[in-house]
């Protein structure tokens, strides 16, 4: 990560912000995906800023704002967890291209975080899929893609269709357990750091960030990517199921179909990746790898 004072020609996205934010001290680029951002360091406080296109900035904004609402309604039956952390939305209207929010305190979440904190992970995640039983919803802000898959069987390699169909028939025979999603559970998109305000020594802050992928989908969209983005073996993926369902109450549905369905959300998620890592000349060896081996 680099500091500087002003920012150079190669960063002209941080120049000309509106005069509510352009009195920033100095500016830290750092490395997120694929929106160049970067921390806006103030006298006061630091804030997190990264350029995207207006479709995306208009997501993240209405998601954050909506949730922000949310926790202003006494009265409402779904209470944000304590362990969850969600950054506040800095509006600039502006610039309709940058995103900018509040700086969420929190390292990386390892493999090793996530399996020592399933309970406290699934927390978090279940609050988030909850909320779409609400009627509160930001018309047009997310994609209601309910029973679709996120990709066709013509982007599908070859090799892997007859992966993909079975995948498919087991999700369209089993049904679908609708939910908001995340859509994104990468390692860079899930901050943890230690909670001391509650008693309980293994209790962590869950903090979320990158909802440009939000979504109406199964629940087990978001399960599918902890597992292929963590590298879980059978077993572990079927612990975080399990924990889950549990912590879920989901008492119409048997573990085993829940986990079964699962699986085949693992499919559909691994091939979706291979499909975008070869469109955008990226690695594409993890993702044939993990289909290899749910295929065995």
């Amino acid at each position: 990560m680099s500091m500087r004072n002003n920012p150079s020609a190669s960063d002209d996205w941080l120049n000309n912000l509106p005069a509510s934010h352009a009195d920033y001290l100095s500016y830290n680029k750092i490395t997120l995906g694929r929106h160049p951002s970067a921390f806006l360091v103030y006298a006061n406080e630091i804030k997190f800023i990264k350029q995207v296109p207006k479709n995306i900035q208009h997501i993240e904004y209405s998601f954050l704002f909506w949730l922000q609402q949310l926790q202003l309604i006494p009265e409402s039956s779904l209470h944000m967890p304590e362990e969850l952390k969600l950054a506040k939305p800095d509006l600039l209207t502006a610039r309709p291209d940058l995103l900018v929010t509040s700086k969420l305190e929190g390292d990386e979440f390892s493999k090793a975080n996530l399996l020592t904190h399933l309970p406290s992970i699934n927390k978090a995640l279940i609050y988030i899929h909850k909320l779409v039983h609400l009627d509160t919803l930001p018309k047009g802000m997310f994609l209601p893609k309910k029973h679709d898959l996120p990709i066709d069987i013509d982007e599908v390699a070859p090799r892997f269709r007859k992966q993909f169909v079975d995948a498919k028939i087991n999700i369209d025979k089993q049904g679908a357990i609708l939910a908001l999603v995340h859509g994104d559970l990468s390692v860079g998109n899930i901050l943890f750091n230690n909670n001391n305000s509650v008693s309980n020594q293994n209790a962590i802050n869950i903090g979320l960030i990158d909802w440009e992928y939000v979504a109406i989908r199964d629940c087990r969209w978001d399960l599918a990517t902890l597992a292929i983005e963590f590298d879980l073996s059978t077993g572990e993926f079927e612990a975080l199921c399990r924990n889950y369902v549990e912590q879920r109450e989901l008492s119409e549905i048997k573990e085993s179909d829940f986990i079964q369905v699962a699986k085949s959300w693992l499919v559909v998620y691994a091939i979706t990746c291979l499909s975008w890592a070869k469109e955008h000349a990226q690695d594409t060896n993890r993702y044939i790898q993990f289909l290899r081996q749910l295929k065995n």
